[in-house]
């Protein structure tokens, strides 16, 4: 799940990095892209086994990835306007009684401005994470082999 807004440059990068996967033709897997995170979400990821989410990063280096396994935050009580990755894994644990397991990679951005287009360096992170992704999903490697 690759989320962000793509009008606001380097924020976009978790688009690109889904629209890879779907260009690398990477099978068995749903990818989808979204300007937020929103409630809904919680419900459509019920039944899968891993979430990845992927996003832009302003407190990162330009073209810096870091990946981190979630937890599902279960002291979420009130609707926010702005949902985190473990926000919707919590909702999921709290309306399904479980929750798949999550991934958050992080894409560190040079450029936020209104804009169309990544920066180099942020669209060569983005390539790098679709192709890594791409080949741990395809080859089944374990999940160590993505986080580190």
């Amino acid at each position: 799940m690759g989320y962000g807004n793509p009008s606001r440059r380097d924020d976009g990068v978790g688009w690109f990095v889904i629209e890879r996967l779907r260009d690398l033709r990477v099978w068995g897997i749903e990818c989808v892209t979204a300007h937020q995170l929103e409630i809904e979400f919680a419900d459509a990821v019920q039944g899968y086994d891993w979430v990845i989410f992927v996003d832009a990063a302003v407190d990162t280096q330009p073209g810096q990835v870091t990946v981190r396994e979630l937890a599902p935050n279960v002291g979420l009580h009130a609707v926010s306007h702005f949902l985190t990755p473990e926000d919707v894994l919590g909702m999921c644990l709290a309306m399904h009684g479980k929750a798949p397991k999550g991934i958050l990679i992080s894409i560190g951005g040079a450029d936020f401005d209104f804009g169309e287009g990544l920066t180099e360096v942020t669209q060569q992170a983005g390539e790098k994470v679709a192709l890594a992704l791409r080949n741990w999903l395809q080859h089944g490697k374990g999940r160590k082999s993505l986080i580190g």
